[in-house]
Formats: structure tokens, sequence, C-alpha cells
């Protein structure tokens, strides 16, 4: 710990126990020196001790600053101890402090002595002059709530969870298998997670556990039966990633409209250098103008996505998988009309009953030879091996997919060989990773446990 070593300072320590000595303006309990330095040395609680009114207040603004400082000094509190044993003994040495008993213990009174004054050590001393061994021990008897993130690694290296330090101790491991989570929760209050399956096998041993955050939309990796029947709210995070997702789709969708993998390739293989002609039609390509957009999926993602593709000139029409989604400005369409009218299909639906596999082989019989889909929604939405048929056979211009059945893809995909032609581009479920996007869902997660918290105070 952090703390540790910077108490190792003995000649700063033998200044504070004087200064804090001088400020008790009487002989000081040797039990108390025990906490001094520990606090002395935390710039977190130093930081509010010329500004706060008096200790309880330092104590608050510290906690919502380093809510774990208080459980860091109580878990490591012998050997602190030791630390400031060493420096009361090397103060007495060099003649700074001595002891004298006082009603049969013994306390340290000051030898006076021209000692650069520090301010804090000062107030600190004053305030614990008023104050009884139990009243300084208060903040150190109370348990904070363990925060425990189980997939860091997932929101990207270059995303600061150290926020949510401010609600209580935290641990942030970049990866767990359901193994390792059992392990980590175990004694936890609240987990924050994206990816990790938590059922019923990995969250019966977490006794204190009351809250799970999702860094996600989708709570299919939760158990909510078992949560709901065990007290534990689950939150998700939702509407972080409409923007993105609408401008990942266009880009998948021009890549391949566009032909741009042609034209970047004619032009990096020096082959326009060679050219008679100022221009290149090596790959005909066509206005999205006039053309007809087919949405899977009307929420806020869908309806940002019609909302540019009216922008581009398209007329957009959909379908909705629940049969629950109606807009007034935009056509609802039964599935099979929509792909037999659309020259581009857009997914943007969740995956259930209703929509696994929608995408097979009897859907591509229906759409256009010159259509291209797009997969922003969820990869089981379309049967793979049907899909690479229908590419292979030409039944359809063209995909773009960033999401897939198996997340990494799997070496024995169908698509894998595809990947390299002018009709399919995958990325790697990417769509929703913007920076301000993951920095936007970290601050949504954040708040919905700061609520959770709010809510719950005793």
């Amino acid at each position: 710990m952090k703390l540790i070593e910077q108490m190792k300072n003995e000649d700063l320590g033998c200044v504070l126990l004087y200064n804090f000595t001088l400020g008790y303006n009487r002989p000081v309990p040797v039990s108390i020196y025990d906490y001094v330095l520990p606090l002395l040395f935390s710039e977190s609680f130093t930081s509010h001790i010329l500004s706060a009114s008096g200790y309880k207040e330092c104590v608050e603004e510290t906690i919502k600053e380093e809510p774990a400082l208080f459980d860091d000094i109580r878990n490591q509190l012998e050997e602190l101890k030791q630390l400031t044993n060493r420096t009361l003994g090397l103060a007495v040495v060099n003649r700074i402090l001595a002891f004298e008993m006082v009603d049969q213990q013994a306390c340290g009174v000051i030898q006076t002595r021209s000692i650069l004054p520090f301010n804090e050590a000062i107030r600190l001393g004053e305030w614990f002059n008023q104050l009884t061994l139990e009243e300084i021990t208060v903040p150190f008897s109370t348990q904070t709530k363990k925060i425990v993130i189980l997939d860091g690694e997932t929101l990207g290296d270059d995303i600061d969870l150290t926020l949510f330090k401010k609600l209580g101790s935290l641990t942030i491991y970049p990866a767990s298998t359901q193994e390792e989570a059992i392990e980590r929760i175990a004694d936890a209050h609240y987990v924050l997670v994206n990816k990790v399956v938590l059922d019923e096998k990995v969250l019966k041993t977490a006794e204190h556990l009351e809250y799970i955050g999702l860094f996600a939309t989708g709570t299919n990796n939760i158990d909510l039966a078992y949560c709901q029947d065990h007290q534990i709210t689950v939150k998700n995070v939702s509407g972080y990633s409409t923007d993105i997702v609408a401008q990942h789709t266009f880009a998948l969708l021009l890549y391949l409209y566009e032909k741009m993998a042609y034209y970047d390739h004619y032009v990096q293989s020096g082959d326009y250098c060679k050219s008679s002609s100022f221009s290149h039609f090596g790959m005909p390509f066509n206005e999205l103008s006039g053309k007809t957009w087919g949405i899977i999926g009307l929420g806020q993602i869908g309806c940002q996505v019609a909302k540019i593709a009216e922008a581009f000139g398209c007329h957009v029409i959909y379908y909705s998988t629940s049969g629950q989604n109606h807009h007034e400005h935009y056509q609802q369409v039964p599935f099979l009309t929509l792909l037999e009218q659309s020259d581009i299909v857009s997914i943007h639906a969740p995956l259930n009953e209703q929509t696994y596999h929608l995408f097979n082989g009897k859907a591509f019989a229906h759409m256009k030879r010159t259509a291209y889909l797009i997969n922003v929604g969820r990869g089981p939405i379309i049967d793979e091996f049907e899909l690479a048929f229908a590419l292979k056979h030409h039944l359809i211009a063209g995909a773009g997919l960033d999401v897939l059945e198996t997340e990494p893809m799997s070496k024995d995909s169908p698509l894998l060989p595809l990947c390299d032609s002018q009709h399919l581009v995958i990325t790697p479920h990417s769509a929703w990773a913007a920076v301000e996007t993951r920095n936007r869902l970290v601050q949504f997660a954040f708040s919905n446990l700061l609520a959770f918290i709010e809510e719950n105070v005793e």
C-alpha cells in the first residue's frame, strides 16, 4: 500500500507528530498516535483539513474522494502502528517528544524546539483534543461497501474506471472467468460487469451482493430470476450508443456500396499512377438517393438510421419484430414484403425467439440480388451458413456485419473465407465503441450505482 511506503519517511513523521502534539496542547495518549500518521500521510485527508469545520466534515469529504481509505488503514493498522512506534522512538531520541505517565497511561508531550509548523497537523491535534478515542475511531469501524468490476478490459484501457472509487472500495479485474468470478464477488456489495455470465452458480456464494450494474443494454448474461428472488437490483444502460451505431451502419454500407475496398487497392497498387485517364470505373456503383432502405427493428437506433437514410434520399420502410413499434412517419410492412422491396436492409433488433435466424435461406431467396444486408443488432439473427451460401451464389450483393453468432469469431466460421471478397466486411463488434460512447456508458453506469446508493442509504 502506498500509505505504508509514505510512512517510512520517519523524519517527516517526527515533524508531523511534533506539530500534532503542539496542536493537542496537552499530553497525548499513545493510543491516539496510532491514528495520527496514517491520516496525516494521506493526501486525500490532509487536503480537506484546513477547509473543513471539524473532524467529522473532513472525514465526510475524504470518503467522497477516497471511500476505502479508512478501510485500508483499519485492515493494515498493526503494520501502521509499528511504523508509528518507530517514528515516536526517533522523536524521543531527537528530543522532539518525551513521554510521561498521566492517569496511569503513557502520554506524549512536546520538547520545545524550533520546528517548521505544519498547519494541518496542528489543526488535527486541535480536533482530537476535543474527542475521545472512540469518537476518533468511528470512521475506521464503518465498513465501506465493496465494488468489483469483473471485466474492465472490455471497455478499453483508455477509459478511466477509477471514478467508482468515489462510491466504495474498488477492485478492477481486466477479465474474469465464471470460476474466477465466484471468488471475486464473494464479499462484494456492488458488481459491475459487461459480458461475464452471472448465473445462480456464481451468485449463490455472494452473500452481501446488493447490486449488479451492466456496462451494456442487454441483460441476457444475468440470472434475473435469481436476482429478483434474492433482492439483488440489476440495472442496465440504454441509449448510450445510438449515434455511433447509426454512424457505423453507414460506414459498413458505404464501404460496400461504393466499392471502397476495390478503389483503395487500385490506388495503393500503383495502377492509378499508370492510368492514361484521370478517372477509373473498374467496379460500377450506385447512388443511395431513390433507393428503398428496409429497417428491421425501429427502436432508437433504427429511428436514427431511418433519419439519416432519408437525408441520403432513401425511401424508408420497416418491419417490427415485436409488432409493438409503430411510427406514423415510416411505412410498416410485413417481413417478406420488406425483403422484396428493399435495396438495403439493416438489422437493429434484439435477439429473441422471434428474431433467432430470422435471416435464413428463405429470407435470402426473397431479397433482391442487388441488395445489401447490414447487421449491427445481434449475430444469431443471421444464419451464417445460409449467408455464406447467399454471398457465394450472389443471391445478394453484399453484407456488412459488426456482430456474429460466435464472438470472438470462430476459426471455422463459414464467413471467414469470404472476408477478402468485395462483398463482405466484418468489424469486431466495435460499432458501439467510439471513445465518447464508452465514456458515456461508464458515466451512465456510475450514475445508476450512485442513484441506487442514494435511494438505499440507511
